[in-house]
């Protein structure tokens, strides 16, 4: 009976050197040479395959299935919270029996399950870390069990554009693990939709990348390459990932047991030198090229060091294009990608040209602590304090998004949040208190026409931080107590005797366990 099967020889003949090779008796050299070119082709096929099936058994067993189920707050009435939601998403093992995903698989989790498909069983796990910077996050399964048969996934280099990547993980539209195939079609700074505000490193693939595909990873030649993240609402099938350079930096950052965060320079910049003219008002020669300091914000290191018109020709040794691009490893880069990959607290060496004279001046990398969080507000008890039935709360992208957007702002409100990280007069103020609710009680009769505004004193005394809101009130030696918003000259007046007289009623009224969380 015919085979198809590769092989060697049939069988060697009984007192012969020779060999026979269907049914023909040929030498031991000929059969050889005839054999490896009938064999090798084949051989090599199926080896290929072999290693291929190993890989991906051991990668598919490495996908894990995660179960969340979630709660936050509503930013503008802080004491409530929303409905409990439940939601499926991907991670995977790396070294030292932890799970890496996605941190918005896992964002204001109440209860998280996870499972692999050697085992039926779903065990119970926690957040170790999580950096809604860089949207990623560590989980840990206290049942050892869990990790029996799982090998960890290593990390690989950044790819070449065209070049083919598979991710994995479980999206909707089945209970199974997915694997899917595409191509590396672009490598750039974007904006993470997580955090909605902070840009990183991101690869762009044309892989199908839907819900519960997050945290999964994507592998090229056997080695994670990246971690799918989020798609293209306005095109089809334009997926991204985290590239691993990202996962390394959030890896080396906890380390000392915390997150710390991405470095930032912190400053805008332009590409101004582009325009001839400029070049030749400020003396640059043809040989030289970088981009233009344009603004500089308080309490960074850059803000004492660097000034507007600075033109950064350097950064770390690599030298900055007109159009802010480095070479870095080999593929072109933007310049701040130096400052992602660095720690905070290490030394940015920067080359700048100022006054027709080239100066080297280092700048400490750090995290960017804003007055005003503008991070989608994920993982964030929000804080408050309630006064004589008016609840004060800060000011912060969570209140703007509970209460209605950015249309509904005022316009005092819209350029405080613009300028609150960039001004200087705003350098000393902690947060910004802003009166978020009226509970309607005799005593604060029409007062809600305060609601929505920022507090900018009390009995004259300028108020920086919530808790600077309480103590001025409760400490007043007036009973009238004399509030001022900014953008109002109306101040609102309330009476420090009635409030507390009448504090535990209204609270227990308005079914608020609480009068304060600060």
């Amino acid at each position: 009976m015919k085979t198809n099967k590769p092989y060697l020889c049939q069988r060697k003949e009984e007192g012969s050197n020779a060999y026979r090779i269907n049914n023909k008796r040929l030498n031991n050299g000929i059969a050889l040479k005839i054999t490896l070119k009938k064999f090798l082709l084949p051989m090599t096929i199926v080896c290929m395959l072999i290693t291929a099936s190993t890989l991906s058994a051991g990668i598919e067993e490495s996908v894990i299935k995660i179960y969340c189920a979630s709660q936050s707050y509503i930013f503008n009435r802080p004491w409530k919270k929303t409905s409990i939601n439940s939601g499926i998403g991907s991670g995977f093992m790396i070294k030292g029996d932890r799970i890496l995903t996605n941190a918005h698989v896992v964002s204001n989790a109440r209860y998280i399950e996870v499972q692999n498909l050697l085992n039926a069983k779903k065990y119970i796990a926690s957040v170790e870390f999580i950096s809604h910077n860089s949207d990623l996050a560590i989980l840990k399964v206290e049942d050892k069990s869990f990790y029996k048969g799982l090998t960890p996934l290593i990390f690989g280099p950044l790819p070449e554009l065209n070049s083919e990547a598979i991710t994995y993980g479980y999206p909707t539209g089945g209970v199974q693990l997915s694997i899917t195939r595409g191509v590396v079609s672009r490598i750039e700074m974007t904006t993470y939709a997580h955090s909605g505000i902070y840009q990183h490193l991101a690869i762009q693939t044309d892989a199908a990348i839907n819900p519960g595909n997050s945290g999964g990873p994507v592998i090229q030649n056997g080695k994670v390459i990246g971690v799918a993240f989020q798609g293209l609402k306005t095109a089809d099938n334009v997926g991204y990932m985290i590239p691993a350079i990202v996962v390394k930096q959030f890896i080396d950052d906890i380390k000392d047991g915390k997150v710390d965060g991405f470095s930032e320079i912190a400053i805008r910049y332009s590409e101004y030198c582009q325009n001839p003219a400029f070049r030749k008002i400020v003396g640059l020669s043809d040989k030289m090229s970088g981009v233009v300091v344009t603004r500089l914000y308080p309490n960074m290191p850059a803000y004492k060091k660097l000034k507007p018109l600075d033109i950064i020709t350097s950064i770390n040794g690599y030298d900055i294009t007109d159009d802010g691009f480095i070479s870095l490893d080999g593929k072109k880069v933007n310049f701040l990608e130096v400052v992602e990959r660095m720690q905070v607290g290490k030394n940015i060496h920067l080359e700048i040209w100022r006054n027709k004279k080239l100066l080297k001046i280092d700048v400490k990398a750090a995290t960017w602590k804003m007055k005003i969080q503008k991070r989608n507000p994920y993982d964030i008890v929000p804080k408050y304090y309630i006064f004589g039935g008016l609840a004060f709360t800060t000011f912060s992208n969570g209140y703007v998004s509970a209460s209605g957007g950015w249309e509904n702002l005022s316009l005092t409100l819209r350029q405080l949040y613009i300028d609150a990280n960039t001004e200087e007069k705003y350098s000393d103020v902690k947060e910004f208190p802003v009166l978020t609710q009226r509970l309607p009680n005799p005593i604060n009769v029409n007062m809600e026409q305060y609601v929505g505004q920022v507090i900018e004193s009390i009995n004259e005394e300028k108020i920086n931080s919530l808790l600077g809101l309480k103590n001025a009130l409760i400490y007043s030696k007036q009973d009238l107590i004399e509030i001022k918003f900014m953008g109002n000259e109306v101040p609102l007046i309330i009476s420090k005797k009635d409030a507390f007289k009448n504090s535990e009623k209204i609270l227990k009224e308005y079914h608020i366990n609480l009068s304060e969380r600060l």
